[in-house]
């Protein structure tokens, strides 16, 4: 046996001390993984705008492999099952997009038409006029039944379609497009992403489901989908629809503020991982520059700056081990072996740190 597995058997046979030790080893590979960046904006690209959020970690395929057609497949994780995802595909497609912009390879251009032909195929019609890409899987922690929709998933198909209307002319890309879109106008009881808040406004659900969890990030790519389908059709109602929203995020905008941290979620109101919380910072920088909020660009100034203090960088990583090693009480129940759930948690932790280390050495040689 090498010195260094000698090594990793002794910590394990001591769960506390194991478990401490995969957290900090968990803790440095999230801060080496990439992250999303904002898209270079030139002056002019009203025919063909380049999508805000720089997603180009997704071309290395974190999540899977492409299959025999060039769509990508995505592996079984913890949460959930292996199959054809299409937020997946979507965000694959608009890194592909910004890269075909920044380049001019067609082999981009030819791999972005290839995500939207798939998103057309296997659109789902619904009542309403309305369609979309409904996940058959459950996903119990947000309480969804099959099938569910997804803001977020909606609203990254919607971007992909609209750029593809916008590279080709052709109509039933704008057409799947508008009834992705009704499914922001309709409540999550009527087949929508849509949930109330307060008098007039409407919040848009990354799990469209009651009880709601108001999922930050979800909301804001959401949101990106329906301005870059006004900024095609001009449409007024959704653009009422977007300042009613607008007018709805900024009642609750500030629950998501720990003062040393953002949260993922209103419902568990957990931490935001390392991933979420820079990403928020980045989405609220975007949409500030499309809704012209002083507020938003504050509140992602603010975020930013979170992680440059030693302080509130350790209150997070002590909060979000914490309320991680709380869900894993729950799952096992407050009476169930205390070892055990250190095991299982230092196991889930061992494999994030696989996953993250493994996701920097891809993209390592994708940005090279």
């Amino acid at each position: 046996m090498s010195e260094l597995s000698r090594s990793e058997s002794i910590w394990r046979t001591l769960p506390l001390i194991g478990y401490i030790v995969s957290e900090w080893q968990l803790w440095y590979a999230e801060r080496a993984a990439p992250c999303y960046g904002l898209a270079p904006m030139p002056k002019d690209a009203s025919d063909l705008p380049p999508y805000p959020i720089d997603m180009w970690p997704v071309l290395s395929l974190p999540f899977g492999f492409l299959d025999e057609a060039g769509v990508p497949y995505t592996c079984a994780t913890t949460s959930f099952p292996a199959g054809y995802h299409p937020t997946d595909i979507a965000q694959y497609a608009l890194a592909h997009w910004n890269a075909y912009l920044s380049t001019g390879d067609e082999k981009h251009r030819q791999s972005f038409m290839i995500q939207a032909d798939w998103l057309v195929a296997h659109e789902s019609r619904m009542h309403d006029d309305a369609g979309g890409w409904p996940f058959t899987f459950p996903y119990h922690k947000y309480y969804v039944r099959v099938p569910w929709l997804s803001a977020l998933t909606q609203g990254n198909g919607i971007s992909v379609l609209v750029r593809a209307y916008r590279l080709t002319g052709k109509e039933v890309f704008l057409q799947v497009a508008r009834r992705a879109v009704r499914t922001f106008e309709l409540d999550i009881r009527d087949g929508g992403v849509s949930t109330p808040i307060g008098d007039d406004g409407v919040f848009f659900e990354e799990y469209a489901a009651y009880p709601t969890a108001h999922v930050l990030n979800g909301y804001i790519f959401s949101l990106f989908g329906l301005y870059d389908y006004v900024a095609l059709t001009g449409d007024a109602q959704i653009a009422t629809l977007i300042q009613r929203s607008l007018v709805a995020m900024h009642t609750i905008i500030n629950e998501y503020d720990m003062g040393y941290w953002s949260r993922y979620d209103l419902l568990y109101r957990h931490p935001a991982s390392l991933f979420y919380h820079d990403q928020h910072a980045v989405l609220l920088t975007v949409l500030s520059r499309y809704s012209d909020c002083k507020h938003c660009v504050a509140l992602a100034a603010r975020w930013a700056g979170y992680q440059h203090g030693h302080w509130r960088r350790l209150r997070y990583f002590i909060a979000s081990r914490i309320a991680r090693y709380y869900r894993g009480l729950r799952r096992k129940g407050i009476r169930g072996a205390f070892f055990r759930i250190l095991r299982a948690e230092e196991q889930i932790a061992s494999e994030s740190v696989n996953h993250f280390t493994e996701l920097g050495s891809r993209n390592r040689k994708v940005s090279r």
